[in-house]
């Protein structure tokens, strides 16, 4: 019981350390280089939010025509989403406060 608690506690300890680490990486950094940072977070979170529904990553859904078509449209529109999320936010984020920037990458990559 003892080394289940001793464990815990050090789980517990790294993973303060760890978002400690984070946080002062990401202050380190130019505002720019954290918007970079920010949109890959978005894009990474975004590819993944049209997929929540499903319970597995093959998808619960039958395999056919119909559904693949389905699925590749919905992964084309995901990839210009991201796309023009990108080309239009990398010049807007950096007016951003850098604290907030930081924030929200803290936040998605909680997600």
């Amino acid at each position: 019981m003892k080394k289940l608690i001793l464990g815990c506690i050090i789980m517990f300890a790294s993973n303060v350390t760890n978002a400690q680490t984070d946080t002062l990486q990401l202050e380190r950094m130019k505002k720019v280089d954290l918007a970079d940072v920010y949109l890959k977070e978005v894009q990474r979170v975004s590819q993944k939010l049209a997929y929540v529904t499903f319970d597995t990553i093959s998808h619960s859904v039958p395999t056919t025509k119909y559904t693949q078509a389905k699925f590749e449209r919905v992964s084309n529109k995901m990839d210009a989403y991201n796309k023009t999320l990108i080309l239009q936010f990398m010049e807007i984020i950096p007016y951003a406060d850098k604290k907030d920037i930081i924030k929200s990458i803290l936040y998605l990559r909680s997600l």
